[in-house]
């Protein structure tokens, strides 16, 4: 086990882990470290209730909140009744979810930020909120603060335009799983299937379905890629029936790059885990093979990757809403390119996710599905943000904002 390893282990305590390999860490975008995170895990994490927490005498028979980031916890649900009131020395996820409200609402917490702790300085944000808005600066958090809390922070809450992806009643994704020289996709594929079947998709032989079973499925027998593999559920989104078509490309799959180009220009959500290769694009084989790259932009390296020409500038994207996720090192730095090549996309029908850091190969599948997740369950931009951070946070010291999103403010 590397130092880097070990070091992220120890500061991980929330999230058990399998025994991890070495990590090769020869260039900035090898942060890929290799461990198997199972999404699951981070699931599993305990929602203590907070302490510091009072009895209230007049319970208020109001519905809890609804809105990220403070719906469905039940600490929370009981201050909107009148039954708790949290304050300085309360811990847990319920503070971190008031936490991420205050920020929400635009009362930072630059030293510590939402880190499930009600210090000093979440006092003084909330202190302020509550002046802001009217409401005794008590700094505790009661029935009548955690309702305008919710309501600012519900204002001002991101979400991918889910009418326009589920008009049709069909959900098209592709997921794709990019190479790495030292062979760590291979377990994130194997996690990435293992994880759709976990969640109920299942496998369906495109090459000898008939017409009408690919209807049964939602595929339009006059667009489906005969040799690309697919994974299939029904499932409601909003009350509506919904039928969800994953296209999963690997290094593995034949003409996978052919394949990611075709996603690009047709399917409705296009998720991309691995080597950003420096801000050029995707990548399906070695670094130094042209062949496996959908060049999206210059390298912010040279001499690192070898590429052939602009992918991005020869797309036909579709003039329908897309939602992209490229979960690689510094994917951020697609969006420049992704915003002023092609001419037919614009904020109104194209979001993009992307990472501001580097990233570990063993968070890929966990964020994949992390994403696949919240577009099914019709999740706001800033809850699954939220989780995805929680997914990619290296240890409790770690501060960053590992991921980045453009397009959704105007939805």
């Amino acid at each position: 086990m590397s130092f880097i390893d070990a070091a992220r282990k120890a500061l991980t305590p929330i999230i058990p882990k399998p025994l991890q390999d070495a990590v090769t860490q020869a260039t900035s975008e090898v942060a890929k470290p290799i461990a198997p995170l199972v999404r699951d895990a981070f699931e599993k994490v305990a929602k203590a209730a907070a302490t510091g927490a009072v009895q209230n005498a007049a319970p208020v028979a109001e519905p809890s909140p609804k809105s990220f980031p403070m719906k469905g916890d039940a600490t929370l649900t009981q201050v909107a009744n009148g039954e708790l009131e949290l304050g300085s020395g309360a811990k847990g996820d319920s503070v971190k979810k008031m936490q991420e409200a205050l920020e929400l609402a635009g009362h930072k917490l630059p030293r510590y930020g939402a880190d499930g702790d009600f210090g000093g300085e979440t006092k003084t944000a909330l202190q302020a909120f509550q002046k802001k808005n009217g409401l005794e600066p008590t700094g505790r958090l009661d029935a009548e603060t955690v309702k305008k809390l919710d309501a600012a922070a519900a204002s001002k809450l991101k979400s991918p335009e889910y009418d326009k992806l589920y008009a049709d009643g069909v959900l098209n994704t592709t997921i794709a799983v990019g190479y790495d020289e030292h062979g760590e996709h291979k377990q994130q594929i194997k996690q990435t299937i293992e994880g759709l079947e976990s969640r109920g998709y299942q496998q369906l032989d495109v090459k000898t379905a008939s017409d009408e079973t690919l209807k049964k499925h939602g595929i339009d027998p006059a667009k489906v890629d005969r040799d690309a593999t697919y994974y299939v559920k029904d499932f409601k989104a909003n009350g509506k029936d919904v039928h969800g078509v994953v296209k999963v490309i690997t290094p593995d799959t034949p003409n996978a790059k052919e394949k990611f180009a075709r996603a690009m220009n047709e399917d409705e959500v296009v998720m991309y885990t691995g080597h950003g290769r420096v801000g050029s694009g995707p990548d399906f084989d070695d670094k130094k093979n042209p062949a496996g790259n959908y060049v999206i932009g210059a390298p912010s390296e040279k001499n690192y990757v070898t590429l052939g020409e602009n992918d991005l500038k020869k797309a036909k994207m579709t003039n329908d809403y897309q939602l992209l996720f490229f979960d690689g090192c510094n994917t951020k730095r697609y969006v420049d390119d992704l915003r002023s090549i092609p001419k037919n996309k614009d904020s109104k029908n194209l979001d993009i996710v992307g990472a501001n850091t580097e990233l570990s190969w063993s968070t890929s599948s966990a964020d994949v599905l992390t994403m696949l997740d919240g577009v099914e369950k019709t999740k706001s931009m800033n809850e699954i943000q939220s989780e995805l951070e929680v997914i990619n946070k290296e240890g409790p010291k770690d501060k960053h904002k590992h991921f980045m999103t453009d397009g959704f403010e105007d939805n």
